[in-house]
């Protein structure tokens, strides 16, 4: 049973109502629209809404691109464990913002690999879904191949002998491919994928280091008709640069 059904009297006040409307997000997974929470909490669409634009100023909630709502990133701040994430996100947001108008791309996302933490769209007509909060397999997202090029040897061995996922035919899976290619990484600070995750679908990654370790990633993704090393040779090395100079040793 979710979180969201477990309470034993309907939500009366507006606090009640809040984290009604909270648990039912989050238990939830996706992104919702404003309607379908209102659905299944019961309450008027006027008054999720309402409540719903209460919660996205304090940074409970975000919207995506389309829209739906998912859970905010001061959520975590709820979490005592969980405080770098938002200090970490928040550094990195104008970060973001600046790469999206550098580099007119589509995302932008700073993460561990598996997990996104925020997402920056542009303004360009062709967008890809916000995929904050989502998780990926490391080796078929660009974050997760500089994740893990950045691992300890035997956190690497233990992983690859796993079964991995191949959802397209471009998906690289081998042992011996993975391993060539995260050295290869490693030494040019950056990771390219062609179309590993999705069809159509290429991203790039630089690495967010303080010292030899890694804190997080940040990546953009684009339509493989438009990027690529090929249309684009120096993106790699300019985005490389601008985390370099715009993110000093980030704070523990």
């Amino acid at each position: 049973m979710s979180a969201a059904t477990t309470a034993s009297t309907e939500p009366t006040g507006p606090v009640d109502r809040a984290f009604h409307l909270l648990q039912i997000l989050v238990s939830a997974g996706e992104p919702l629209g404003v309607r379908e929470l209102g659905r299944r909490s019961g309450l008027p669409r006027s008054t999720t809404s309402r409540l719903v634009g209460t919660l996205e100023q304090l940074g409970m909630v975000d919207r995506t691109v389309g829209g739906d709502v998912v859970p905010g990133r001061a959520l975590s701040t709820l979490q005592p464990q969980s405080t770098t994430t938002p200090q970490l996100t928040d550094r990195l947001r104008p970060l973001l913002s600046e790469l999206v108008r550098t580099f007119g791309e589509l995302a932008v996302d700073d993460g561990d690999a598996l997990l996104y933490l925020s997402q920056v769209a542009s303004r360009n007509a062709v967008a890809v879904h916000d995929v904050s909060g989502e998780r990926h397999p490391f080796h078929l997202v660009a974050p997760g191949l500089v994740t893990m090029a950045w691992w300890p040897t035997q956190r690497l061995t233990d992983h690859l002998e796993n079964e991995r996922a191949a959802p397209t035919p471009n998906s690289v899976v081998g042992i011996t491919a993975i391993r060539k290619r995260l050295k290869q990484i490693r030494r040019a600070g950056f990771a390219w994928t062609n179309e590993e995750l999705d069809v159509g679908i290429n991203g790039l990654a630089v690495p967010i280091l303080d010292g030899d370790d890694l804190l997080a990633t940040v990546s953009l993704y684009g339509p493989s008709y438009r990027m690529s090393p090929a249309m684009h040779p120096k993106l790699a090395d300019e985005l490389v640069a601008l985390v370099r100079q715009r993110v000093p040793v980030v704070d523990r």
